[in-house]
């Protein structure tokens, strides 16, 4: 049996590379099972100590690997099977190119920011000056040392719920750390009780009431970052109910399970499928300021003709009949325009305010034309009535446009 030349090329590398990783002050482990696209592992050392921080490996030796160039180093192809796996690794993964002619290795980090789409496939430069040795030890500790916020948790919002029996509020909070599950439960438990004492007041008839007094209901929605925040996919949400609450103040109970004293936390099983969905179904922050523009210069355009039209009727130069008609050939024409705009997709997260003041517009503009198209045309309401109806949606609509305007400022 003959013995594969790209087998012994292969095993010559992996054996050159781990004791230059050895030299450098590194812990070299082969992987010895199945390689699906990583060859070995590295653990960072900290003078004396091992630290348990890993970096994956995946090692290409040979001259081929070095024949395309570039001015900053060689360039490395791959296919998109294999970048998948590399970019969802649980550890920072390496490329790592070694030349066995001039016992040379170079390396560089698989990051999203780092690779080139080719179209089938990609690219990314491997720089010729990053190569295996001491110089590179920063380098490679700042993949394994993940910064921690200042603050593990932002609450995005406070909610007083308050009514007469009974002093309630409603908090959303974004992890701004990686949490364990036990983690979370340790952190509701903490924000509950500052819930509890909270004194944010909506109003003066609130502060009046429950002034200086404790809570009867808290609940929290957890959110794993703020695009989540924003898509309102919460990874829990939780309650907590006191004992000392008026009889017939209490919320209906969601259930879940109880982690402490009266507080329970209900899990969201579907949590990971509306985040992807999420993620997929997001459009890029050029299709959105396109799309919206344009189908707010549209509905624009035929609300000038209803106001303008609604002039010559205050002037008695036309009957409401020839309002009817305007709003009534028009009808299919603002439904296709509001369809458009409900089904743009998700909008960015930097968008989301401007995405909110656009749904106003459309809903407010739609329910100019709202009885005079499909069902709403056999209404029954009187002359006066319509024309109020008219008149309020177009004064929301005006006030939708002018926040819109100034929220696309913001991000244009």
């Amino acid at each position: 049996m003959k013995i594969h030349q790209n087998s012994i090329t292969d095993r010559v590398g992996v054996q050159a590379v781990g004791e230059q990783f050895e030299r450098a002050g590194y812990i070299f482990r082969e992987q010895t099972v199945s390689d699906y696209g990583i060859d070995a592992q590295i653990e960072v050392v900290e003078g004396e100590t091992v630290t348990g921080k890993l970096i994956a490996l995946q090692i290409k030796t040979g001259s081929s690997w070095f024949k395309e160039t570039t001015s900053q180093g060689y360039v490395f192809r791959g296919d998109n099977e294999h970048l998948k796996y590399w970019i969802e690794h649980s550890l920072p993964v390496l490329i790592i190119l070694h030349d066995p002619e001039t016992h040379l290795s170079y390396w560089q980090s698989i990051k999203t920011e780092s690779v080139i789409p080719t179209g089938k496939g990609w690219k990314i430069i491997v720089p010729e000056n990053q190569r295996i040795n001491p110089g590179m030890d920063v380098d490679l500790k700042r993949l394994v040392n993940k910064l921690s916020a200042h603050k593990n948790y932002t609450i995005s919002c406070i909610e007083d719920l308050s009514h007469g029996l009974a002093k309630r509020y409603s908090l959303r909070v974004i992890l701004n750390n990686e949490y364990t599950q036990s983690g979370i439960i340790d952190l509701i438990k903490e924000l509950t009780i500052e819930a509890i004492n909270c004194e944010y007041h909506r109003s003066d008839i609130t502060r009046h009431h429950w002034r200086n007094k404790a809570a009867h209901v808290v609940w929290l929605f957890i959110y794993p970052s703020a695009e989540d925040d924003a898509n309102n996919n919460f990874i829990c949400q939780t309650e907590w109910f006191s004992e000392s609450i008026p009889s017939g103040a209490e919320p209906i109970s969601m259930g879940g399970e109880e982690i402490s004293d009266r507080i329970r936390v209900k899990w969201n099983y579907e949590y990971l499928t509306w985040a992807r969905f999420n993620e997929d179904n997001t459009i890029d922050k050029e299709k959105f300021i396109r799309n919206v523009l344009s189908l707010t210069d549209n509905i624009c355009s035929l609300l000038v003709s209803v106001e303008s039209a609604l002039v010559k009727y205050d002037k008695k130069e036309i009957t409401f009949f020839e309002i009817s008609n305007i709003l009534s050939t028009d009808y299919d024409y603002i439904d296709k325009l509001y369809s458009d705009g409900t089904n743009l997709g998700l909008s960015p997260y930097e968008c989301k305010s401007a995405s909110q003041k656009f749904q106003d517009i459309i809903a407010s503009a739609h329910n100019v034309y709202m009885f005079f198209g499909g069902c709403g045309a056999k209404n029954d309401r009187s002359e006066k009535n319509l024309v109020w109806n008219i008149r309020s949606q177009l004064n929301y609509f005006k006030e939708s446009e002018k926040e819109f305007r100034f929220e696309m400022k913001e991000i244009q």
